[in-house]
């Protein structure tokens, strides 16, 4: 079966391959793989006919060949309703391909911001020992040029994760390169900390900057834990029986070096962490963390940072944080936009229930085992699980994923990448679409988003400027032969609701001004609501830009933007009716915001849409 996908998916690629339900285009024209693969599962489940993964592979083939549903035995059939969807949400196509960012590789990271001042540019990974990290810049008129060679970058190679901040207060993106997940005894590889100089130059500056170290990791954050205006590091590692590897907290002396404090902070854990999430779950400005524990219960840090001593705990912890066990990639986000952050953390897979018995469990009985959790903030340091009662009911065995707003109504939008290493575990990317706080939509199938592949880090980011955000997500598996091209999904929807994008300068704050809350206040069809933000604070395996591309549904001004920047002395900034779909700075401390001279573009799809 990889041996059809990869004559037909990658050898015969073209927009619509491997997105499921299959249309006739991405049917396979070179069928022997998947003719000879359906009388192989076919044998095997008269063997063993209660084995969900080979039911699962058995629809798949047989969408390759367009013979689902109908040659597929009903009792092992994924019934055809399950894909359909009453929602009229636009179609999103693939344009990554056509714009040369889509690559090929195995799984990896991604930073979606703007490394040289002007457009948002892709910066990628791949996890191969010898693959190199590739740094797409964005032309200014729609196009991506491949920048690695001469940036100093050629020779950095491997990564699961990248994450990226202004470390140094110079104005220019940073990030990391985290490296040795899930290798436990094996992973003793050391991060990289890579240095924008600027001039379109990057430099390895890890030892130099004391955050030379070798644990496993796949997930850090950047946040300004104690406020005094330069942006700290933390970084979970994952530890087991064999491999004792505690967290690290690199906080920043302000010279371009970090100092580990993990000792005195209170996170001095040790667990299997597969995701770090940070937010404001108290509104007291200072950065919490919720740690996604893969083996055990799940921890909630609440900063307690007081004199500059930056101290977390976890005293009094709600218990229902604690699950679900094999839990994955977390975020925090104002889903209902309340004023106060909310937590998502996925599940995953385990030994015995992979991707595929996972789905198939959910599409035959709605056996929603390791389900995703989406536990609602209620003050006080209280939380419900609200997860079911929105409708997030289906288990997503969830690598990466991200959060953004796709139809500019103010609401929180969810994307999750899927999969697990083994081959067999081709199951749907997934989208959700946020109705108004109220509910999730599942509009994966319906909208494009149902790719099999492996899906990993995702960065939502408006690359043409045009007021809505489109979404690259790194895709491949962790095995050798299992690739797949990276995407740029373009955002079809254009300005059927207005939007606002508002790039941050901070001046007592850092200065990507990571940690900053934005508050919109708006009138829409005569009621008055409040839209909220959190700058810098995406998924635990995603790269989202850190400008602040804000959607505000029908509102035709905004009736005040409050910016409460992340500083010790709580400074803000207030502005009244600003003037909708447009592009400003605001500085810190300014009495006034400035237009940004960021032109809209086209997608230029210069490039073969085939391999």
């Amino acid at each position: 079966m990889r041996k059809a996908e990869q004559e037909n998916c990658l050898q015969n690629h073209n927009l619509e391959s491997c997105i499921i339900p299959m249309s006739k285009k991405a049917q396979h024209q070179l069928r022997d793989g998947s003719e000879k693969t359906i009388k192989i599962l076919t044998s095997l489940l008269k063997e063993n006919s209660t084995d969900k993964e080979i039911q699962y592979l058995l629809n798949i083939a047989h969408m390759t060949l367009g013979s689902y549903p109908s040659k597929v035995a009903k009792e092992y059939r994924i019934l055809s309703s399950y894909f359909d969807n009453g929602s009229k949400f636009p179609k999103f196509k693939d344009v990554g391909t056509g714009l040369g960012v889509g690559g090929g590789q195995l799984s990896g990271g991604t930073c979606v911001d703007d490394f040289n001042n002007g457009y948002l540019d892709i910066m990628v990974s791949s996890c191969g020992f010898d693959h190199q990290i590739k740094y797409f810049e964005s032309d200014g008129n729609g196009g991506f040029v491949d920048k690695t060679n001469g940036t100093g970058l050629i020779g950095v190679f491997g990564g699961l994760n990248l994450r990226h901040a202004d470390f140094n207060n110079d104005g220019n993106l940073d990030f990391i390169i985290l490296r040795g997940a899930w290798f436990d005894t094996e992973g003793e590889f050391p991060n990289s900390l890579i240095q924008n100089n600027g001039d379109g130059t990057f430099t390895d500056v890890t030892v130099e900057a004391g955050l030379y170290s070798l644990h496993p990791t796949q997930t850090d954050v950047w946040a300004d834990f104690n406020l005094d205006g330069w942006i700290d590091l933390f970084i979970a590692n994952e530890s087991t029986p064999n491999s004792i590897n505690n967290c690290e907290l690199f906080i920043n002396n302000q010279d371009g070096t970090f100092a580990n404090e993990i000792e005195k902070s209170g996170l001095n854990v040790a667990a299997y962490f597969k995701g770090v999430a940070v937010g404001d779950i108290n509104n007291d400005r200072y950065p919490d963390l919720y740690l996604s524990n893969f083996f055990g219960k799940n921890i909630l840090m609440i900063n307690e940072t007081k004199d500059g001593e930056t101290r977390f705990s976890y005293e009094g912890n709600d218990p229902s944080l604690e699950s679900p066990k094999f839990s994955f990639s977390t975020w925090m986000f104002d889903y209902n936009n309340d004023g106060l952050d909310d937590i998502f953390v996925s599940g995953y897979s385990n030994s015995e229930a992979s991707p595929a018995t996972l789905m198939m469990d959910y599409t035959q009985e709605k056996i929603n085992k390791n389900r995703p959790r989406l536990f609602k903030n209620q003050g006080g340091g209280r939380f419900v699980d609200v997860s079911r009662s929105l409708e997030l009911d289906e288990p997503a065995t969830t690598m990466g994923c991200n959060i953004g707003d796709l139809d500019n109504d103010g609401f929180l939008e969810f994307y999750l990448s899927t999969g697990n290493p083994n081959y067999y575990s081709i199951v749907p990317n997934k989208m959700y679409l946020n109705k108004r706080g109220k509910s999730f939509e599942d509009i994966t199938y319906s909208s494009g988003f149902g790719h099999i592949q492996k899906g990993h880090a995702v960065g939502f980011g408006d690359f043409d400027m045009d007021g809505d955000q489109d979404i690259y997500t790194v895709m491949g598996g962790a095995y050798e032969g299992d690739v797949y091209a990276n995407l740029l999904f373009e955002n079809p929807i254009g300005n059927e609701n207005n939007w606002i994008n508002i790039k941050l300068l901070g001046n007592k704050s850092n200065t990507s001004a990571i940690g900053a809350k934005i508050i919109l206040s708006i009138t829409e069809n005569g009621e008055q609501r409040k839209i909220y933000h959190n700058v810098g604070y995406d998924s635990s395996f995603g790269g989202n830009s850190l400008l602040a591309e804000l959607g505000v549904g029908k509102a035709e001004k905004i009736d005040n933007i409050e910016i409460l920047w992340p500083t010790h002395n709580l400074t803000t900034s207030s502005f009244d009716d600003v003037s909708i779909n447009q592009n400003i700075v605001i500085r810190e401390g300014d009495i006034e915001f400035t237009k940004s001279d960021v032109k809209k573009s086209t997608f230029a799809l210069t490039h073969s849409h085939q391999h």
